[in-house]
């Protein structure tokens, strides 16, 4: 649900003004790679600011966010100093394996591996996906976008929405400073964390409304730019709006017939 208080909405108010303050500074001194940590820095620190550290073993999906953060910003931090080749495709992948793992649980055991294989194996294929997609200006703004509507829609219990509203806030905020691209410090911890919190509710809940509410920004993500492609102006924004208001739709409905 959304936040009904100033408390509430202290973790992606956070995250907005720091992403804006961190990319934008940093794009005026010209350092673009540098000014793309702002999404995972502002992230990080506004889901820790929801969730706290965790010391012990996560219980819930949800509690997990906080060290995938971690993850995503640690990983990205070689590419600011403009790290290239081969060093991205191992960070890249790295922190696609690392999603997939830690999202299916972290199991360690082989049963407990093979249990968790497809769940692991979809995010681990999710993060390059959408890193890649999400590069031209807003589109993953747009995806964050969808990603919210999507999970109020359904009406998912738990800190979803607000873990949405942070990776839509840190999004919005580096997008505005920094302009243009989304550089790839910004992509990867987007990325990580747009597909940890599309399989959260599949994995916790898995209702049908979950299933639509998944779709909502994947859909205008990996399928918009190959449908409108050949479109200009207002017709492929149509396109592009239309798949993702039709899964939210069916998850507000799927919701209340459940």
């Amino acid at each position: 649900m959304l936040p009904d208080s100033m408390t509430e909405a202290a973790a992606p108010l956070a995250a907005l003004m720091l992403a804006l303050a961190w990319a934008g500074l940093l794009r005026w001194r010209r350092r673009p790679m540098t000014a793309g940590l702002g999404l995972g820095l502002a992230a990080a620190f506004a889901v820790l600011l929801l969730l706290g550290v965790m010391l012990a073993s996560p219980r819930q999906l949800a509690e997990r966010l906080p060290v995938l953060s971690l993850v995503a910003l640690g990983l990205t931090l070689p590419l600011a100093w403009g790290r290239r080749g081969w060093l991205a495709a191992l960070l890249g992948l790295s922190g696609a394996v690392f999603t997939g793992w830690w999202m299916a649980g972290g199991p360690l055991t082989e049963a407990d591996l093979l249990r968790a294989a497809p769940a692991g194996l979809a995010l681990m294929l999710l993060v390059p996906l959408v890193q890649i997609e999400a590069a031209p200006p807003w589109r993953g703004v747009l995806a964050a976008v969808a990603l919210v509507a999507g999970l109020l829609a359904s009406g998912v219990p738990g800190p979803w929405v607000m873990l949405g509203l942070i990776l839509l806030s840190a999004a919005f905020g580096q997008q505005v400073a920094g302009g243009g691209a989304m550089a790839d410090t910004a992509r990867l911890p987007f990325a990580m964390l747009l597909a940890a919190l599309v399989a959260g509710p599949l994995l916790a809940r898995g209702a049908a409304a979950d299933w639509a509410a998944a779709i909502a920004p994947l859909a205008p993500l990996l399928l918009g730019p190959r449908l409108s492609g050949r479109l200009k102006g207002w017709r492929a924004s149509l396109i592009i709006v239309l798949l993702a208001a039709v899964p939210v739709a069916a998850a507000w409905g799927l919701a209340r017939l459940g």
